[in-house]
């Protein structure tokens, strides 16, 4: 069985052209749990407009925040392999079968061998969903992996993390190790990622898997903005040691 994890709060702009990208590369016998952070946008509306049985909306009891709000629909995902999925991109046709493959396909029990975690390259959109290139320290970049390429190995992606949730999915035995998660946690793909890193093998595909949708409430974020002080940097990766080696 498959889960998608999405989490939302105010996309209504986004968030049906997202989900139909995503229902229709799904069996029937899928789930997408919406995890909702107190939209107040029309979003909900959004969602259950599509009618469709197998969106499970977990309305917001209060605020979590990014982080948190993924770990609640995470907390009620019932599939062997899980995506997560922000609320304003596009699934790429042929996403879904290209992570089952590298995951060893929708099977309750891994196969021998097979990577527990696959991450994806992605392209650039803009708010009205035309090709983007984007400006960067290093040139100009129309894809994820241009400028962020993700790297293999633990003590690398604690020190700069090259996982994005968007990109990821994995099996239900890396859940087992990452929830709950820890208090404090700045971004839920670092900790999966930091988890699969340690205990698992991870697959990379070198494709864009969807189109990355950069607009006004997400642009700061695409090339890792240092909007943080040093001293909270360092907080946050001396947290996430102790936790690993919990």
């Amino acid at each position: 069985m498959i889960t998608v994890c999405v989490a939302t709060y105010n996309g209504a702009s986004y968030v049906r052209l997202q989900l139909e990208s995503i229902l229709s590369q799904l069996p029937q016998n899928a789930e997408v749990v919406i995890a909702d952070d107190g939209s107040t946008d029309g979003t909900l509306e959004v969602i259950a407009s599509l009618q469709d049985a197998r969106i499970r909306l977990l309305p917001a009891s209060s605020h979590l925040g990014p982080t948190y709000n993924f770990e609640r629909a995470l907390q009620e995902a019932k599939g062997d392999v899980i995506f997560l999925a922000d609320q304003d991109d596009v699934w790429m046709s042929g996403k879904v079968q290209s992570m089952l493959d590298a995951l060893g396909g929708d099977v309750s029990t891994a196969p021998a061998g097979m990577a527990i975690l696959a991450v994806h390259d992605a392209s650039f959109m803009d708010g009205e969903g035309r090709p983007l290139t984007v400006s960067t320290s290093g040139g100009s970049v129309s894809r994820m992996w241009e400028d962020r390429p993700y790297k293999s190995g633990l003590f690398c992606n604690w020190l700069k993390n090259t996982y994005t949730g968007c990109c990821m999915a994995f099996r239900r035995e890396l859940l087992e190790k990452a929830l709950p998660f820890p208090k404090n946690l700045p971004m839920h793909d670092q900790w999966l990622g930091l988890m699969a890193e340690r205990h698992f093998k991870v697959a990379a595909i070198q494709k864009p898997l969807i189109q990355y949708r950069i607009h006004k409430k997400n642009a700061t974020q695409l090339v890792g903005g240092k909007s943080r002080g040093f001293v909270q940097r360092l907080k946050w990766r001396l947290d996430l040691l102790r936790s690993l080696l919990h």
